[in-house]
């Protein structure tokens, strides 16, 4: 049975991560390094019960308290359903599906709040195709037609809200460059980062039982730099380690 080591209170900091990850032998440094970039919340998973115990003993011998769970007993997030426009009711948020059907949404059901600028990477690929008239003794003039891939990474960061409903029966998704703020918040003055932390705001007091992650706390507070994850990965997993210790102290 594979395990995950997640944390308790304390967040570890990069270089106690580091030293603790290196403590398994089948990790170079380099993974040590990307191991601890990467983890929010849930610190390691799919480990043997032996190495699980040893993390938690580096861990301990640093002053961060862990757990050890089954993998199995992580909550699963479901599939994310993205949302382009949001209205508020007094009771309930209206979420608008692709067609254009609003879906009312109990305030009282909105359990998690994330949110966070979010690296995205993305490889495009571009086809350039060229006639070139050749010559050669044996076969003479003629034309070949040659062709050129050209691929480019694009680095970026995008900026994410995520509303789970209780229990993580249903996940909502806003990509802020996208989002159609103006039928939620009229505020064309501000930016797209300023928008997204009103908007925040406003779901935070709507329904001030929900908890709010790292991100979306930072945002809120008008910390940008503090709601940065490296991948959207790392922002799943901080809502799942979230919606787990939700559960275990149900």
């Amino acid at each position: 049975m594979p395990y995950a080591l997640v944390q308790k209170e304390i967040t570890p900091d990069v270089e106690q991560l580091k030293r603790a990850f290196k403590a398994l032998k089948r990790l170079t440094e380099a993974d040590a390094v990307k191991l601890a970039k990467d983890c929010c919340g849930i610190l390691a998973k799919r480990l043997s019960q032996a190495d699980a115990a040893l993390l938690q003993q580096q861990f301990e011998a640093q002053g961060v308290p862990t757990e050890i769970v089954p993998t199995a007993t992580l909550p699963v997030l479901p599939e994310a359903k993205f949302v382009r426009r949001m209205e508020f009711q007094p009771e309930a948020l209206l979420i608008y599906d692709p067609l254009g059907r609003a879906v009312p949404v109990p305030w009282a059901h909105l359990a998690l709040i994330s949110a966070g600028v979010v690296k995205h990477f993305d490889l495009t690929t571009t086809r350039h195709e060229e006639r070139v008239n050749r010559y050669d003794p044996i076969r003479g003039h003629r034309t070949e037609v040659v062709t050129e891939l050209r691929h480019r990474v694009e680095n970026e960061a995008k900026l994410l809200l995520q509303i789970l409903l209780t229990r993580g029966a249903m996940s909502f998704e806003i990509e802020a460059d996208t989002f159609l703020f103006k039928f939620c918040l009229d505020r064309p003055e501000l930016d797209v980062g300023r928008k997204l932390a009103l908007l925040i705001q406003m779901l935070a007091e709507k329904a001030p039982h929900a908890v709010l992650n790292r991100g979306a706390t930072a945002l809120k507070e008008g910390a940008l730099q503090n709601a940065t994850y490296p991948s959207k990965a790392a922002l799943r997993d901080e809502s799942a380690w979230l919606l787990w210790r939700m559960n275990a102290a149900a």
